[in-house]
């Protein structure tokens, strides 16, 4: 779990620091990168060492697997880097996004992946949401819609072949914050709440703790 952590906030560091590298500053959060980029650039190091230091502890299964990921997002960062993705650069971020997380899940449960089809559908959900919010378009629009459609689809097959509401909840509450955000009028003020959509699995750790 700290690996996975520490992980996900590496990428999402470097990230922004390529972004700025390569291209315009976009918005205010592309901006306070950019301005504190020296103390960033030092964190993703330290950041690094301790990925690092960690990888000796990781199961064989799951350093196989990581490998693999990180070869397709390089070759997702060479093709945005390219220019091949075009709009299609929030798919990609939540298809990593998706694989990444259910790696943890691949080495315990491999019928388990099957999760990560809602988990990649709620991650473009969340970024359709966020793209509305920098710039109301009918493309992201239209594309909210359909994965919405598909997510509805997605968690009601989940609960027929489970028969386990516990198992779809926090993948609903992740739905419905974005879905109620999105009905309302767009500003920067609910960006903190978008991100909160995904504190969801949250619950699962809090039902292992007072379940016992």
């Amino acid at each position: 779990m700290a690996i996975l952590a520490l992980v996900v906030w590496f990428l999402y560091l470097l990230d922004r620091q390529i972004d700025n590298l390569f291209q315009p500053v976009q918005d205010e959060r592309h901006r306070i990168h950019l301005h504190k980029s020296p103390q960033i650039r030092l964190l993703l190091v330290i950041l690094g060492v301790s990925i690092l230091s960690l990888l000796p502890f990781q199961r064989l299964e799951v350093l196989f697997a990581g490998f693999s990921l990180f070869l397709f997002v390089i070759l997702y960062g060479f093709a945005w880097h390219k220019r091949w993705l075009s709009s299609e650069k929030e798919v990609f971020t939540a298809l990593l996004y998706g694989l990444g997380v259910g790696l943890v899940v691949w080495v315990r449960d491999t019928k388990s992946m099957l999760l990560v089809l809602p988990l990649i559908a709620l991650a473009y959900q969340n970024l359709c949401y966020f793209n509305l919010i920098e710039s109301p378009n009918q493309f992201y629009k239209r594309r909210l819609r359909k994965t919405e459609w598909i997510l509805v689809g997605l968690l009601s097959g989940i609960y027929v072949a489970t028969q386990e509401f516990f198992i779809v909840l926090p993948f609903l509450v992740t739905f419905g914050i974005t879905f109620v955000l999105s009905r309302l009028p767009f500003s920067d003020e609910k960006r903190l709440l978008g991100d909160m959509a995904f504190w969801s699995p949250f619950i699962y750790f809090f039902y292992g703790i007072f379940s016992k």
